[in-house]
Formats: structure tokens, sequence, C-alpha cells
């Protein structure tokens, strides 16, 4: 059994996805999105992109006797964290609220080893020349990881005010994957993320200074995969 441990086996393949979602099961074909909040305020967001750095999958917590098995064996065990490595994909993408929720935006495919992963890391980051989906016309994602403009109405009702919201900052979260396990049986499997945009603003304050900064850590926090995930 300890023989196995440093042998990697070809044709594993996860393919990643990512989508916009309401939280609270609001459809939009795309272009402008309206929420209510808590509070009573009417946000309408007229335009958002969110830069995407990379995804990078962490196996599951092996226990306590299999850890001391192989730490004993004179057999390497393959690790693949470096840069490029087949459990991260490092191709950056810009997402846009002008695909319409439910349409899945292609981030690639990753090769690991055969194993169970519990957790994907999704890191938000400003966005370079290379990234893929950089918005055109008078948005400059280049380094920056978040654009948003849009409206709000007070809960008292009134005339819209605009807003607009900014960041270069990095935001990273961990979210648990559903049972992907890959094996010689098994060796591909499909998950998509789901961005909740109706979350984005639910709580952060449009008046304070960090309100972009904020925006960001809510857009990171929103992150869950996708119910549409087979």
């Amino acid at each position: 059994m300890l023989s196995a441990c440093g042998e990697r086996v070809d044709g594993m393949r996860v393919t990643l996805g990512l989508e916009h979602r309401a939280a609270h099961g609001v459809q939009a074909a795309g272009g402008e999105r309206s929420f209510t909040r808590a509070d009573g305020q009417t946000l309408t967001l007229t335009r958002g992109y969110v830069a995407l750095g990379s995804v990078e999958l962490k196996p599951c917590e092996e226990a306590l006797g299999w850890r001391l098995l192989k730490a004993l064996s004179p057999i390497g065990t393959a690790h693949a964290h470096s840069v490029g490595s087949p459990l991260k994909l490092g191709t950056p993408h810009v997402s846009g609220l002008e695909r319409p929720d439910g349409n899945v935006l292609p981030l690639g495919t990753l090769r690991p080893p055969p194993g169970r992963y519990c957790r994907a890391r999704l890191t938000f980051e400003p966005a370079d020349a290379d990234a893929e989906g950089l918005p055109g016309g008078d948005v400059d994602m280049l380094e920056r990881t978040l654009w948003l403009e849009g409206t709000r109405v007070p809960a008292g009702g009134g005339e819209p005010q605009p807003f607009k919201l900014v960041s270069s900052n990095i935001a990273t979260v961990d979210v648990v994957l559903d049972g992907l396990t890959l094996s010689e049986d098994e060796p591909t499997a499909e998950r998509t993320f789901a961005l909740a945009w109706d979350a984005w603003l639910a709580t952060v304050d449009l008046e304070s200074r960090d309100a972009a900064a904020s925006a960001l850590d809510t857009v990171a926090r929103s992150v869950a995969m996708s119910s549409a995930t087979p």
C-alpha cells in the first residue's frame, strides 16, 4: 500500500467554472440587477466586474495513522503546490455582470493527483494584462480587483443616488467542496462556483471610506458551490 504514495495516475481532470446567481432566488438576464437590503434601501448594480486570480484545490486532512505511515516510508510523496501546479489554476479571469445568471464562465481544467479534496481556495486580486475577459470602454480593470457602479434609493424613497466602488485589494476565501474524490474509477469531475451578487452590498456602508474594500470582502464571502453543480 505504501508503494502507491508517490504514484500519480494520469487522466485525472477537474473542470472549473464561475457563474453569477442571486442568493435569494432572483433571476437576472444580465445587465442591471436590483435588490432591496434589510435596511430598506434599494440598490441597483448597473455595472460590475470582479477579478479572480487563482483557484487552488486543498486535499482533505489525512488521518494521523496514514500521515505517520507516509512519514516513515522511504518512498517520496508527490507534492504539487508550486506555480502552475496541478492543484492550482493560475489563469486570471474578469467576470462581469453583463453575463446572465447561470451562464458559466469556464475557468480551466486542473489535473490533480487522485485523492479527496475538501476545499477550494479562491483568490481575488488585481487583474493584469493577461487576464481573460478584460472589459473595454471606460472600465479599466488593469491593477484592479473590483469595479462596481450603481444607484441606491433610501428606505423612505427619493431620487436614486449614484455610487462607484473600485478596489485593488486582495481577498481570499475557502469554499467547501461537495465530496470531490478522484480515482481510477472516477477520474473526472466538474465544479462551478457561484457569486451571489445580491449579497455583495447587503451590509456595506456605501458612505464609509473603506466601502470598496468592504465590498470586495463581501464579494469573496458570497462565493458558494453552485446548486446546479452535478
